[in-house]
């Protein structure tokens, strides 16, 4: 497959909702990036957290375009703003929460790429049928979340 140069407009990118996170925008897609990552702008709301888990096969790097968000990674915890980022590489116990009261954007490279397509397929059910932990289990599998206790 031979490579191809990708402009990605504001406002003529895919867009999708998650829990907690909106104005989402896939800036690169994986198919673009021929499976090497997939890069996603977001807001996340005041109130967003997500508990301790890892991905076995991702890694994420998130750069935060305004706000604040404390990310605790491998143990370790800090206090991300404007301007930081945090790596975090595969199997690599990680969770996070915005603070400070306010939204946090920010900029998520996920690799290798795919984080678009189990947003895609969590859109196709209910929010009565995501709360079956049968349906749960499918789609934290279909994106590598494995969270941890």
């Amino acid at each position: 497959m031979s490579s191809k140069h990708v402009f990605s407009m504001s406002g003529k990118r895919p867009s999708f909702e998650e829990e907690g996170v909106t104005d989402v925008e896939v800036v690169v897609t994986k198919a673009q990036s021929e499976g090497r990552y997939s890069i996603i702008r977001s807001r996340w709301l005041s109130t967003f957290q997500v508990v301790p888990h890892l991905h076995q096969e991702h890694s994420e790097t998130f750069y935060v375009l305004d706000g604040q968000v404390e990310w605790t990674v491998g143990g370790e915890t800090h206090v991300l703003n404007s301007g930081d980022a945090i790596y975090i590489p595969p199997n690599t116990v990680h969770s996070v929460k915005v603070v400070g009261g306010k939204d946090m954007h920010t900029l998520m490279i996920y690799e290798p790429g795919g984080y678009e397509e189990q947003a895609d397929y969590k859109m196709n059910y209910t929010k009565e049928e995501l709360q079956d932990p049968e349906v749960k289990a499918r789609i934290r599998k279909l994106g590598d979340f494995h969270p941890v206790e």
